[in-house]
């Protein structure tokens, strides 16, 4: 075989794997080190927004379109919450997708905290570096990744600290961490 038929077939199976595996590039942390990630995204379930509610009702508002909100309000301390999530989801990686958070205002860079189970517990994220406060997600960040506790008891929520929230937008999706 010719060394030019060699490169046109190497050239066309690359093509043919870009469009039968689909690859999406995620920024990990724009806060410090830049680091680009190529992930498969099928292996993705939706981690809907049903049942969720933010607290106060009166300081910030959630549209819900799935497993999609977006949040607008301003409020000195509030959140996102939920308590119905399944213990199913224990040992399972949830990813979440910030948007629009360059139109928010957040204290000191704070986006929000995650936390777990009754008790509160913060959760840090696998790709974050150093929360500001040793709880809190700088507001750079676009990819959020953490894994639920193997106490998991359904309880899972967003907590904003003096925040003036601008369509903020979060996509929720989960994979399992076990292949």
């Amino acid at each position: 075989m010719k060394k030019g038929h060699v490169i046109a077939i190497i050239v066309a199976l690359i093509g043919l794997a870009g469009a039968i595996i689909p690859i999406m590039i995620t920024q990990c942390s724009a806060h410090s080190t830049h680091t680009v990630i190529a992930k498969p995204i099928e292996d993705r379930l939706s981690l809907n927004f049903r049942n969720w509610y933010p607290y106060p009702k009166e300081d910030i508002q959630a549209a819900v379109n799935g497993n999609i909100v977006t949040l607008s309000g301003k409020a000195d301390s509030a959140g996102y919450v939920t308590e119905q999530l399944s213990q199913n989801l224990r040992g399972h990686t949830v990813i979440l997708e910030i948007s629009n958070a360059e139109a928010s205002s957040f204290y000191n860079n704070q986006m929000f905290k995650i936390t777990v189970n009754n008790n509160d517990r913060v959760i840090i994220p696998l790709n974050v570096n150093v929360p500001i406060e040793r709880e809190y997600i700088h507001s750079e960040y676009k990819i959020l990744e953490f894994v639920l506790p193997n106490d998991f008891d359904g309880k899972l929520g967003f907590v904003f600290y003096q925040a003036d929230l601008k369509g903020l937008q979060i996509t929720a999706t989960y994979k399992s961490t076990n292949p």
